[in-house]
């Protein structure tokens, strides 16, 4: 039976990644407002609008130039049926390789204490047992280093590997993380278990 596990609980970075996790929710909200727009005839997006100005009332108004298509997306956005923020964050944890082509923040944002930032999630299979591995990024100056973090499905103990990964760009790091194949990820888990 699969457990639906709390945002919390799955990366365990505490008020950096709620952060970081908020403004990807932020992004999915106005990238399909946006994606709504791409789908509407011109005309449509101009009644639309029309129709937003009339009854945004004070406060609301459309902003000049540019920006008004940014606003019109926000505004889909509010009206559109997208799920609220908790019940997306649980869907991102129980599958967040579905949402892998789903544009978002920058992939590895600074995290204000310092701690690392999971980027990205693999499942696989060590003693007919389902584990997840999950890259985790920081910054040390001019490059990123990264570990590996290991959990059974199912369960809050995390087993961690030292520093494995030092590139200039959090993309290579998780480019060299996704060539993995599932038996250097299984030999990086045993190295990590007591």
């Amino acid at each position: 039976m699969d457990t639906v596990r709390s945002p919390a609980r799955v990366e365990g970075t505490g008020a950096a990644h709620s952060a970081s996790l908020r403004h990807r929710y932020d992004v999915y909200r106005k990238t399909q407002g946006r994606e709504l727009l791409n789908v509407i005839p011109r005309e449509g997006v101009r009644t639309l609008l029309r129709h937003f100005r009339e009854e945004g009332g004070p406060g609301h108004d459309a902003p000049p130039g540019e920006n008004v298509l940014e606003w019109l997306a926000e505004r889909c956005c509010d009206v559109m049926p997208l799920p609220p923020f908790e019940v997306w964050a649980e869907e991102f944890h129980a599958a967040r390789r579905s949402f892998s082509s789903v544009p978002g923040p920058p992939l590895a944002p600074k995290a204000p204490d310092g701690a690392p930032v999971t980027v990205d999630v693999r499942p696989l299979l060590h003693r007919d047992r389902e584990w997840i591995a999950a890259l985790a990024l920081r910054a040390d100056e001019h490059q990123w280093l990264g570990h590996i973090r290991f959990h059974a499905a199912g369960q809050d103990r995390v087993y961690t590997t030292g520093d494995v990964f030092r590139e200039p760009s959090p993309m290579e790091v998780r480019k060299r993380f996704q060539g993995f194949d599932e038996r250097t990820l299984t030999a990086f888990l045993r190295s990590a278990l007591p």
